[in-house]
């Protein structure tokens, strides 16, 4: 006799949704000194890794009214998933505050990975938008993100230059391109 397995029930993606979103949530650095030393690190791992990837990315972050970087943004989940992670927002090379980022994906998704996400603010009116709002602020909603690829020549394309903020999304593999940032979400943490 051949047995046929339940799909996996509405409830049971929910509770993974959930699950998933507390494992992320425990992340949060604000008022936890050694939190935030670990955050630090790792953008700064983060940075030099970027770094690497072309030839003009110094120029890029040195040339900025200030950067936002997501040093690890993880993304899992089954069908349905969430993504989330801890940012440091650097003027002048210098951390002023920490923000959370998360997304909801629909999709073909399974497992767990990881990725960097680095915003960079061309314009000081976009980085004075972006920092002085007390909501989340959401890709799509207030401000459009252009998302960065390599030219031919193994630079940034710098065609997204001229656009407010930049966005480089890049793993240990590399740069990732054609990639959405639609819906993903940034809340400034409480210190």
């Amino acid at each position: 006799m051949m047995k046929f397995k339940k799909p996996l029930s509405f409830c049971g993606i929910a509770a993974t949704v959930v699950f998933i979103v507390a494992l992320i949530g425990c992340a949060s650095p604000a008022k936890d000194m050694e939190k935030q030393n670990q955050v630090e690190t790792d953008v700064d791992a983060a940075l030099a890794e970027f770094y690497k990837e072309a030839p003009n990315a110094r120029e890029i972050v040195e040339n900025a009214q200030g950067v936002l970087m997501c040093p690890k943004v993880t993304k899992g989940g089954l069908v349905v998933g969430v993504e989330g992670g801890t940012c440091a927002m650097q003027i002048d090379g210098q951390t002023t505050e920490y923000y959370r980022t998360s997304s909801l994906k629909v999709g073909l998704l399974a497992g767990v990975e990881s990725h960097a996400l680095l915003l960079v603010f061309n314009e000081a009116e976009a980085l004075a938008k972006f920092r002085e709002s007390n909501r989340e602020w959401q890709v799509g909603a207030g401000m459009s993100v252009a998302v960065a690829k390599k030219g031919a020549s193994g630079g940034f394309d710098t065609k997204t230059k001229g656009d407010p903020i930049t966005a480089y999304v890049f793993s240990e593999a590399g740069l990732m391109g054609d990639i959405s940032l639609d819906g993903t979400t940034f809340k400034k943490l409480e210190e």
